[in-house]
């Protein structure tokens, strides 16, 4: 099935897609280091049907500078120039929007049209379907509540309307919708009523699971044995006169043993805080007994990169140690624990659990692209290590494999990981959705 991956961000839709056969024709991106992601990625999937990852493997161990992207990448184009066409053409950093109100913005026709220079190059006439999510602050609770009465203008609420665009101009035989809950209630409901209206408009039904009350539809990555809990609302829309019903995702779910933070990250090698530099290839360490989830994870990597980690002043080092410690006997510790000198936030009424701990034997919590402003949401387990997740780790958590590369600086690196939707939950889409065709 030939496929446009809309607010494609580090490419998480894609890979769970692309895993399963589908052809992604192309991708439509605002952020320029998220589509540098897609592009590396493209070339990882590119040389390993040629059986040549030694060429993508040398590429990790030569890079030291971000901003040499172009550079690093000569090592490839030189065996293979014909990748930098085929990039040109399928990832487009575009951004959706409305230029009398942002000038950033690309109108939708020249979008429309890239895409089709797209088909063209990949030689074929029709797309089946159109994956993707808008972007979902405006929808969260907790963007809610950092926007507060802003929220009602923000123009996020309403890019639904550059995807169905994008769906009526190319007629696919369905869509997949992927969101926050907060998308149920936001506006009141109003804006998952217009969802329906109008793509009902342009001849396509939506359903959103099973049940008529879309809060009962609300799929945790965890009860698909993925190890990471994290909510989303996958609205699943296809052309009224193909009758479809909703696929079974959950045919699909893992058989993991374990999902907990140890089976998922503590293979990893032991880092202090500050510890690595960017670009710095690390070896696997000897670990016994990996989980069938590590195996997963290292298949197909012979390195590990993206494990420098953050630098932590001596006051955070204090609430990340009381948070490891509390955790180790099975207490919870909240902001207004910490002794007075130890806070420096003014509001302490609301997010008073902004420090926490991915505690060995619990299921990780979300990760959430806050990560890339600080980590105290996301602190490693290990009182010896006592930091935050390193991009690897985040990564891990969020099911993309080590072999997967996240271009740019580690802030951009994080925002990505935050933002993405978990590889192995788009790969059980994917798989779903081919049963109904």
């Amino acid at each position: 099935m030939n496929v446009i991956d809309l607010f494609s961000g580090g490419g998480g839709l894609t890979e769970g897609f692309t895993r399963e056969g589908y052809k992604i024709i192309a991708h439509i991106e605002k952020d320029k280091w998220s589509c540098e992601t897609l592009k590396t990625r493209i070339v990882y999937h590119f040389l390993k049907k040629k059986n040549n990852l030694k060429i993508y493997n040398s590429y990790l161990e030569n890079i030291n500078d971000y901003k040499l992207i172009d550079k690093n990448r000569e090592i490839i184009y030189k065996k293979y120039p014909e990748l930098k066409k085929k990039l040109e053409y399928e990832v487009l950093n575009y951004t959706f929007g409305d230029k009398n109100i942002d000038e950033k913005s690309t109108d939708i026709r020249e979008i429309i049209s890239r895409i089709e220079e797209a088909m063209k190059y990949n030689k074929v006439k029709t797309i089946d379907l159109i994956i993707g999510g808008p972007p979902c602050q405006a929808y969260s609770l907790v963007g809610r509540g950092v926007l507060k009465e802003k929220v009602e203008m923000d123009r996020r609420n309403y890019l639904f309307r550059y995807y169905k665009k994008i769906v009526d101009y190319f007629s696919p035989k369905a869509f997949v919708f992927e969101n926050v809950p907060g998308i149920i209630t936001a506006k009141n409901g109003e804006i998952m009523n217009d969802i329906n209206r109008e793509f009902n408009e342009i001849g396509y039904s939506l359903l959103s699971g099973i049940h008529k009350d879309m809060k009962q539809n609300i799929i945790d990555c965890a009860n698909l044995n993925i190890p990471q809990s994290r909510k989303r609302v996958i609205i699943f829309g296809f052309k009224k006169e193909l009758n479809l019903k909703y696929p079974d995702v959950f045919k699909y779910k893992y058989s993991f043993s374990s999902i907990n933070t140890r089976d998922a990250i503590g293979d990893l090698p032991k880092r202090l805080c500050g510890e690595g530099k960017y670009g710095e290839v690390l070896s696997y360490p000897n670990y016994d007994n990996l989980s069938e989830f590590q195996k997963l994870m290292r298949k197909n990597s012979t390195m590990l990169t993206l494990h420098q980690t953050r630098n932590h002043n001596q006051r955070d080092l204090e609430n990340y140690r009381d948070v490891i410690l509390c955790k180790s006997i099975g207490k919870r510790i909240v902001y207004t624990d910490f002794p007075i000198n130890r806070r420096t936030h003014r509001n302490q009424k609301s997010f008073i659990d902004r420090y926490k701990v991915h505690w060995w034997d619990d299921i990780p919590h979300t990760i959430l692209a806050h990560l890339a402003k600080d980590g105290h949401y996301n602190i490693h387990p290990d009182i010896q290590q006592c930091r935050s997740l390193s991009v690897r780790e985040a990564a891990r958590i969020q099911t993309f494999p080590d072999n997967y590369f996240f271009e740019g600086p580690r802030t951009a690196q994080y925002t990505q990981v935050g933002n993405a939707v978990p590889p192995l939950l788009a790969q059980a889409i994917a798989k779903s959705i081919k049963d109904l065709f």
